[in-house]
């Protein structure tokens, strides 16, 4: 997305930036001990000589894989890039990942499982990127999937589902669905591999 996600944001805002005072300056300037980012989706960005910057962003087109979100592409290696930018360019102590995760069309089968297959493969292969970054030194030292239960999601209401466990809203009856079983047995064994649970 272009706009207020690129670097010269604020330089393209002109007169309209934010003017920060020096002691503002020197509390934001304060060191941190993590940064927290939620991270779902690439953004591509090519190198463009006749671009002010030297750069344009590359949008995904109309065929780009995506989960029932307008904006939700898949690209697994924003949890590689991401937190190895930031740690490259900020130096952090730790980087959590505060969300991560993928909208599906979730419904129970007659015996009320809910096979989210397409959540499963999201999770994996996301959290293999992530997995590589640490192994590369990146202070990834912790992961949060969004989301637990599914929610109420902004102009979206209720009709997409983000959560691990189907939440029936007429009844509030909780179902952990494939993915809560997948992603728990991530966690116990910790680690990514391994057959899918039952």
């Amino acid at each position: 997305m272009e706009g207020a996600y690129h670097p010269g944001y604020l330089e393209d805002q002109g007169a309209d930036a934010p003017v920060f005072t020096e002691e503002e300056m020197r509390v934001v300037n304060s060191p941190i001990d993590f940064v927290g980012l939620n991270l779902y989706a690439p953004t591509y960005i090519r190198h463009d000589p006749e671009s002010r910057r030297g750069w344009t962003h590359l949008p995904c087109d109309e065929d780009y894989p995506r989960l029932t979100m307008p904006w939700l592409y898949i690209g697994p290696s924003t949890l590689y890039w991401g937190p190895r930018h930031v740690s490259d360019a900020w130096k952090v102590p730790a980087i959590y990942i505060t969300e991560n995760g993928c909208a599906y069309p979730d419904r129970p089968d007659a015996s009320n499982e809910i096979w989210d297959t397409a959540r499963v493969m999201y999770l994996q292969q996301h959290l293999v990127a992530a997995h590589r970054a640490i192994s590369e030194g990146v202070p990834i030292e912790g992961y949060f999937a969004w989301s637990l239960m599914d929610n109420f999601e902004w102009a979206f209401g209720y009709t997409r589902r983000f959560g691990l466990c189907y939440v029936n809203y007429e009844t509030q009856e909780r179902i952990p669905k494939l993915s809560a079983k997948f992603y728990r047995d991530i966690i116990l064994r910790n680690a990514i591999g391994g057959k899918l649970p039952a």
